[in-house]
């Protein structure tokens, strides 16, 4: 029994050498990227906003087979070749990231040029009592905290983001995810000349609204606690970098400053919220009273 034993010993480096093999390797399309997760993979196959190339799915999805099922369809539809692979090329394919059984290959996203949008929607920015709310992001590097404020921004009603092209986050695979795939669905806009935006926008008679965590910090602009911010024409809600907040020059073009009050007395060093945490509660406050006023 001793020899059998150390016979089947010798075996187990085979047998993990088996389970160890480098997943194949899965050619990419030329430009293309590597869509990952359920809402993401699902929306970009809806829309009409990429060039799609393959769809891969989970071997033996499980609880998820309807879901997979569905997936199939939605290729089959757009004429998107499926692939059924075990998870570990899955895994490969998007470095690791949470997948949850779907990837798909597809062109990037790219951000739109503010002149592309400007002339359609003229007719409702002239039109009286149109309550708009536009969401800018000045520097904003994190896909996460870009996905989470697309979602919110999409979620809360907010009509128009754009972002400063400038040390700012790409439309990556990641952001789309944080974003719960509403980066597929909402346009997000982008300036090489952030203040200049921001002085034509003011010059057509809106507000430009900045945001702080520290009211201290602030000089030569109001600023006031967003339960008391009320507003009657179109606004423009800046939001800051993750490390830095706004930097001073665009400040400096805000006709006010806006806060959020804490719940209690705070320990130095948690002074403040994440920026996307933060974003949701502003827009949740102000959109909440573009919805009264549409009633």
């Amino acid at each position: 029994s001793r020899e059998s034993w150390s016979w089947r010993e010798g075996d187990f480096p085979k047998a993990r050498k088996s389970l160890e093999r480098k997943p194949l390797s899965i050619e990419r399309t030329k430009g293309s990227e590597i869509l990952f997760g359920i809402a993401p993979c699902s929306l970009a196959l809806s829309q009409s906003r990429r060039d799609l190339f393959r769809l891969f799915l989970k071997e033996s999805s499980g609880s998820r087979r309807l879901v997979m099922s569905e997936f199939v369809l939605q290729a089959t539809a757009r004429g998107v070749p499926v692939h059924h692979v075990k998870r570990r090329e899955l895994d490969a394919l998007c470095r690791g990231q949470v997948h949850q059984g779907v990837c798909l290959e597809a062109t990037p996203l790219r951000f739109k040029s503010l002149e592309e949008a400007e002339k359609p929607d003229l007719g409702d920015e002239e039109s009286p009592n149109r309550q708009l709310i536009w969401l800018v992001l000045e520097q904003i590097q994190d896909p996460m905290n870009l996905g989470a404020l697309l979602r919110s921004a999409y979620f809360l009603g907010v009509d128009r983001v754009v972002t400063s092209q400038r040390n700012s986050c790409r439309l990556t695979p990641t952001v789309s995810k944080a974003s719960s795939g509403a980066m597929e669905v909402f346009d997000v806009y982008s300036t090489d000349d952030l203040r200049s935006f921001l002085r034509a926008k003011t010059a057509e008679g809106w507000e430009v609204v900045g945001t702080v965590s520290q009211p201290e910090d602030v000089e030569n602009v109001p600023v006031i606690s967003c339960l008391e911010f009320q507003w009657n024409k179109p606004v423009i809600i800046v939001i800051g970098s993750e490390g830095d907040g706004l930097s001073l020059e665009t400040q400096l073009l805000c006709h006010r400053m806006l806060a959020i009050p804490p719940g209690r007395a705070l320990h130095p060093g948690i002074e403040s919220l994440n920026v996307s945490v933060a974003t949701g509660i502003l827009l949740h406050s102000i959109c909440s009273q573009k919805l009264k006023h549409n009633d």
